[in-house]
């Protein structure tokens, strides 16, 4: 055993599998360092107060990487993964409405093909990206969708319009990757549908219009616009 790094690897297997964790983070890093090690992410960790659990979290897996733990990555990039539905109980509420927004937004236009790919299901890699963001990976019935010959992309977006963005085109990715088909399509003309980031007509460039939301585009005959996601067969994101 190796004292308090082997607490701090303990702590993050817990995070990892959406168990709460109770001991202090930056008391254990202050103990590693104590002990003998040192990282710049350990003493970072150190630093904290009580009031920063969250970025005390995000910096975990971090500091155990550069203390050259094995976080058990996969070969395709991603370890072990948690459910978004035990995971959520850890992230600030802001990020937890924003994604279940998405969430529900995409679920929707998926519909017309649920009985072919299942339910869209979220999994937290127990990672962060550099923006501070977890580590979301799309998936269908409970099996995260881990990429085929390069690693899947986790979710990213400033606000709500992008995370949806980010949340439909992974997922349309996925589904021409694990079930081999277009998704979704024009109802006229029976074509692959694109995403375009703004619902703007004649917004060519992708700049996003005053509603800033995301639209499926047909490219046929010049090219229109469907439906914003979330919007398939209803024409509102809302589903109203």
């Amino acid at each position: 055993m190796d004292g308090a790094v082997d607490e701090l690897e303990i702590a993050w297997r817990q995070l990892s599998f959406g168990q709460k964790v109770t001991a202090s983070l930056p008391h254990l890093a202050a103990q590693a360092l104590a002990d003998g090690h040192d990282s710049p992410a350990l003493r970072e960790l150190a630093g904290l107060g009580v009031r920063d659990d969250l970025l005390a979290r995000r910096l975990l897996p971090l500091v155990l990487e550069e203390l050259d733990r094995d976080l058990d990555r996969a070969p395709g990039g991603w370890g072990r993964t948690v459910p978004w539905e035990t995971a959520r109980e850890q992230f600030e509420a802001g990020l937890v409405d924003r994604t279940d927004h998405a969430l529900t937004a995409v679920r929707r236009d998926l519909a017309e093909i649920g009985g072919t790919v299942g339910r869209l299901t979220l999994h937290w890699a127990g990672s962060y990206g550099d923006d501070g963001e977890p580590h979301l990976l799309v998936g269908f019935d409970g099996e995260p969708c881990r990429g085929g010959g390069n690693p899947a992309e986790p979710l990213s977006g400033r606000d709500l319009a992008e995370w949806v963005l980010s949340l439909a085109a992974n997922t349309q990715e996925a589904v021409m990757e694990l079930f081999l088909c277009y998704w979704p399509t024009c109802a006229r003309h029976r074509r692959g549908l694109h995403l375009h980031d703004s619902y703007a007509n004649g917004d060519d460039e992708g700049e996003r219009g005053e509603q800033g939301w995301p639209v499926w585009r047909c490219r046929a005959e010049g090219g229109h616009l469907v439906a914003p996601v979330g919007g398939l067969g209803t024409g509102s994101p809302t589903g109203a």
